[in-house]
């Protein structure tokens, strides 16, 4: 049996300890070459990590602040699309409405009124319009449709237009049922009478989007165009005239919603450019903590890669010494 000698084992012990010591030194220092930043972040910056947390927490932020300018982008770009819709279909309608009324033949009237229930379908379409599972125009109501189905309104109309015949009792049963406390309220509109809660989209930029489908210019346009729509409804027989007179009016009333329609459009682009502003003063916010970080974090790379070199060095040296202290090992041995 071979004893080998404690001062060999002692010696081995502690080649390879120091081996392993700068092969890790090595390993940090190629990553901080290659990273640009400092491996340790503890001994870098002796313990105090109060100013990096304040950076990473502000970076946090925007990160939050990002999700929420996208998802306000989105949600905005879908309003100003469906508010375009509206805008359209309103002006084509009451472009048509004019014409029927003027040329005053039954077969016009009937076209009319059916092209005014098709253009209802598409408003009430429009603002029950959704972005990401919400719904963008019932408040805060997020989750409920904003209004009605077209067809359950045309019904409760119907029953508020029995008796009527003539003009000025077809306009006061609408008022009454789009006007305060009326049915467009209890069964009409669905949604919220308050607000969504706003969306932080920076530190000093809190925005809320407060279009609801029950805003008067709304209200106008849909009772406009569901007039127009039972002018010529059967059920409700109203003579020929009355029926003039309900598409005329109704014409008129929707080229008078004009206005307010594209003011609420115009006010969602100021909305639009806010939240453009916001996205702007969060970038370079987060380009200025970026580069707080990296100058907190950075290396030296002439320094890094001048210690690289020399741990290299001593790594070489220290195998040289490995390899002949095992040469002369094995030549004790033989001996």
């Amino acid at each position: 049996m071979t004893l080998t000698p404690i001062g060999d084992l002692s010696r081995g012990f502690v080649l390879r300890h120091r081996q392993a010591g700068l092969q890790s030194e090595s390993m940090r220092l190629q990553t901080e070459l290659t990273t640009g930043r400092v491996a340790g972040t503890r001994n870098h910056l002796r313990g105090d990590y109060a100013h990096l947390s304040d950076i990473e927490r502000g970076l946090s932020m925007l990160e939050s602040y990002r999700s929420a300018i996208a998802e306000s982008d989105t949600m905005t770009a879908t309003m100003q699309a469906a508010l375009g819709a509206v805008r359209d279909h309103s002006a084509d309608l009451s472009a048509g409405l004019m014409l029927a009324a003027q040329a005053g033949s039954p077969l016009d009237l009937r076209i009319a009124s059916a092209d005014a229930e098709q253009a209802l379908g598409a408003l009430v379409g429009q603002l029950n319009s959704r972005s990401a599972g919400r719904a963008l125009f019932s408040g805060a109501a997020y989750d409920s449709a904003a209004l009605a189905a077209p067809e359950e309104m045309l019904a409760a109309l119907r029953g508020a237009l029995a008796g009527t015949s003539t003009l000025a009792g077809v306009e006061a049963a609408f008022d009454s049922w789009f006007g305060s406390g009326g049915g467009f309220e209890t069964s009409g509109y669905l949604g919220a009478t308050r607000d969504g809660t706003p969306l932080q989209l920076s530190e000093d930029l809190r925005l809320g989007l407060s279009i609801r489908a029950d805003d008067p210019v709304f209200r106008d346009t849909l009772k406009a165009t569901a007039m127009s729509a039972l002018a010529a409804d059967e059920s409700l027989g109203f003579a020929e005239d009355v029926q003039v007179q309900m598409i005329e009016s109704a014409g008129a009333q929707l080229i008078a919603a004009r206005p307010g329609v594209l003011d609420v459009i115009a006010g969602l682009g100021v909305v639009q450019a806010r939240i453009e502003d916001g996205r702007a003063r969060n970038e370079a916010a987060g380009l200025t903590l970026e580069l707080a970080r990296n100058t907190l974090l950075s290396v030296d790379p002439y320094e890094t890669a001048t210690r690289f070199e020399a741990v290299q060095s001593q790594i070489e040296t220290l195998y040289a010494v490995t390899v002949r202290a095992a040469r002369m090992s094995l030549l004790d041995y033989m001996r």
